[in-house]
């Protein structure tokens, strides 16, 4: 048991060791552009756990004359290695997917642990519970990340030897990455079947998100009740907590109430609105959202996207589409007589995509200009416009009815337009 315990102090050693030099390197390079080394709050805290649990250990065992569980306190210390080594694995070697699988097991074998009583007045057990849902945290944010990365293409290098060309395939590869309806027309041409296909996938890869999405919505209400219960300068009491109580909130005038954590999900039941119920408004809220980019840097949004003079010829394109098709919608649902409200068809989604993709990278690559210095970004995103444009254009012929082919036509002109403009 001294060997292992041993062992696993080495482990956190080194996880220690690597946070400190981390913290030295940025304090004595005030323009080192990281904002901090990114310890994430499930590590934050287990740094200051961690070393309680080594100390309580050693002091139950001192004070305890026969251990009888030592072969589980082994085990309980080895699983803590491989916590430790884990959080090395996303660190020092920034393997998300392995980190992933050493911290899933991890929380199996911590899972199997929590059953086991001990009979002798050691805290190990009980302790390596209380730290668990740390690991758990940390295990749903390094989920989260792998998604990130997933639908994500590779970043450019920030050089002068892109292309526009480039620019395109990268934000072709974006598009496809990010819907499955627009990868899979790309890998099996345009038809209805592709359509179908893509419209299926993009559904269940929906409902996955959903998944994740309840899933740190849990991890993120444990991350708030922890930080609220937990003290930096004290961690060993957070040790000896029975119960994590809720954050306490304030209700008008009455006083604070502290409730016992319930971590079960409980699912709202709530109708699904109409799919084009709020079209336009969705289409406001998403040129909004362009607008108040998730970039900090405000130095990137001095120059308004909005008077780009592609972006200009998208923005009413876009709106005069998504009102054709809503009305054919609505003209259709009042047809049909129908109680449930139809979903939009894989050719609506499929258009309304590529409508919106082409004029949400407008608003974006203004980031990526000032990055590199040059055009090429830019220009990159007119021929990504173009490329919509086509594609638009293509579906609306060959299958929409003849009403719309004013729409195409309306989006081949763009298209050349923007061309005169590159």
């Amino acid at each position: 048991m001294v060997k292992k315990k041993i062992k696993t102090r080495v482990v956190f050693a080194e996880l220690d060791d690597f946070f400190r030099k981390a913290d030295e390197n940025i304090f004595h390079d005030p323009d080192d552009p990281r904002d901090g080394i990114g310890r994430l709050p499930g590590p934050d805290r287990l740094m200051l756990l961690i070393p309680c649990v080594f100390n309580r250990l050693e002091e139950d065992i001192s004070k305890c004359r026969e251990c009888e569980n030592v072969t589980i306190i082994i085990e309980s210390l080895q699983v803590l290695k491989e916590g430790i080594n884990s959080i090395l694995t996303y660190y020092l070697r920034d393997d998300v997917e392995d980190a992933i699988n050493l911290l899933s097991n991890v929380l199996s074998k911590m899972d199997k642990l929590s059953s086991q009583k001990s009979q002798s007045g050691i805290r190990f057990l009980s302790d390596i519970a209380r730290i668990a849902p740390d690991f758990q945290i940390f295990l749903n944010m390094l989920e989260g990340f792998r998604e990130n990365r997933r639908i994500r293409p590779s970043e450019p290098e920030a050089d002068t030897s892109w292309s526009p060309e480039c620019w395109l395939d990268y934000y072709m590869e974006q598009a496809r990455l990010e819907e499955p309806i627009i990868a899979v027309v790309d890998a099996e041409g345009l038809s209805v079947a592709s359509l179908e296909k893509g419209m299926q996938l993009m559904m269940e890869e929906s409902a996955q998100r959903d998944k994740m999405m309840e899933k740190q919505f849990i991890a993120y209400e444990l991350m708030k009740k922890r930080d609220a219960a937990f003290n930096p300068e004290h961690p060993e009491r957070f040790l000896d907590i029975s119960l994590i109580p809720d954050i306490r909130e304030e209700d008008g005038d009455e006083d604070y109430e502290v409730r016992v954590v319930d971590l079960r999900y409980e699912e709202m039941e709530e109708e699904p609105p109409e799919p084009w119920a709020s079209s336009l408004p969705e289409l406001c809220d998403w040129n909004k959202f362009t607008h108040e980019s998730s970039f900090d840097d405000s130095e990137f949004y001095r120059k308004d996207f909005e008077d780009d003079p592609v972006y200009s010829l998208l923005k009413p394109f876009v709106h005069n589409l998504f009102k054709c098709l809503k009305q054919d919608y609505l003209r259709q649902d009042k047809e049909s007589k129908k109680e449930e409200h139809q979903m939009r068809s894989p050719l609506e989604h499929y258009l309304i995509l590529l409508a919106l993709k082409a004029q949400v990278r407008i608003s974006s690559c203004e980031v990526w200009v000032e990055s590199v210095g040059h055009e090429a970004p830019r220009k990159g995103v007119y021929l990504f416009a173009m490329e919509c444009l086509g594609r638009i254009a293509e579906a609306i012929e060959r299958f929409s009815p003849e009403h719309h082919y004013h729409l195409a036509t309306e989006a081949g002109n763009i298209k050349k337009q923007i061309e005169k403009i590159f």
